[in-house]
């Protein structure tokens, strides 16, 4: 079968693969409908690469899928179930995992990245991992459940309540995520956006406004979420007195020489967020109940054999989201 590979240093090749079947009895074998491109996907096709992969992995860990053949011992799916598939996986012994920290595993390994993922016709995947999902969702928005999933658990971390303000910085997938769901939670939401076409889907999503970058606010934000990675001086800038700052996009490169002072004074409350755990059943929730319309963020469905060009159009900043359909 053909499948998206990581061939190292920043290249992306369309390869035959074996068409993977179940070989141990907790297995399942999905056949993909949609799989989304990440901005983690685009950090591991950079050169420098910038987020570490296994060289020859099939890339793409955010899909959908259907159950295609299961393992001797699987008692929870049968061959039809529609499923989301969460990608990290934890080894449940070690001290973060035992302490309820399975998020911050020290033996952590994810689909599509260290092991084959979702880019491809058909993947292997553990059981323990597979959500159900409803099949009246359309694939492309189905597979939009694991971005979701880490912006649920980070706008918990937020915790607006109804009246406050929020900022975001950025309106990528992430960004755009975190505007509707903090705006469904009650806040007041800001973007700061360059592009005009983004800047349009935030106000779709639910942001009573956007500005540029440098733009002042009305008001400084009760919440003010970086979706970019390396935007805290620019955050401290935004945020209210007694205000949140949630770190969520990740940039391995990003320096910040800022004030302390600022977050002393102003006593300012800043918070990492990564991943999250148990959080893909309200993820899927969310999608299911349709009362947040997140379809306007796919802005392009392309089969296999286009996905280099589609990288190329995000990285150029012309894509939103890309969902490959194999």
């Amino acid at each position: 079968m053909p499948a998206a590979v990581f061939a190292g240093g920043g290249k992306l090749e369309i390869r035959e693969r074996p068409v993977p079947h179940v070989e141990g009895p907790a297995d399942i074998v999905l056949d993909i409908e949609a799989c989304g491109i990440c901005g983690t996907d685009l950090q591991i096709l950079s050169d420098p690469q910038r987020h570490p992969a296994t060289p020859g992995v099939v890339l793409g860990h955010e899909f959908v899928g259907v159950v295609a053949d299961a393992g001797s011992d699987v008692g929870s799916l049968r061959v039809g179930d529609r499923v989301v598939v969460a990608p990290n996986i934890s080894c449940g012994m070690c001290r973060p995992c035992r302490r309820g920290q399975r998020n911050h595993c020290e033996r952590f390994t994810t689909l599509g990245v260290f092991a084959d993922g979702g880019l491809a016709p058909k993947v292997r995947v553990p059981e323990g991992q597979c959500h159900p999902i409803a099949y009246g969702l359309p694939a492309h928005v189905a597979a939009l459940a694991e971005p979701l999933s880490t912006v649920v658990h980070g706008a918990r971390q937020a915790a607006v309540f109804p009246g406050e303000t929020a900022t975001v910085i950025g309106a990528g997938p992430i960004g755009l995520m975190f505007a509707a769901l903090l705006a469904a939670g009650g806040a007041t939401v800001t973007v700061v956006e360059p592009s005009p076409k983004r800047a349009a889907l935030a106000g779709r999503l639910g942001a009573a406004r956007v500005v540029a970058p440098g733009e002042p606010l009305e008001e400084p934000a009760d919440v003010v979420v970086d979706a970019v990675g390396s935007q805290l001086r620019a955050a401290l800038e935004l945020v209210a007195p007694g205000g949140r700052i949630l770190l969520f996009g990740v940039n391995t490169e990003a320096r910040a020489e800022i004030a302390q002072e600022r977050i002393t004074r102003g006593e300012l409350t800043v918070i990492g967020s990564y991943v999250g755990q148990d959080v893909f059943p309200d993820a899927i929730r969310l999608l299911e109940q349709r009362r947040i319309d997140f379809q306007p963020l796919v802005t392009h469905r392309i089969s296999l054999e286009e996905l280099p060009a589609a990288v190329d159009e995000l990285r150029a900043g012309r894509a939103v989201k890309v969902e490959v359909e194999p």
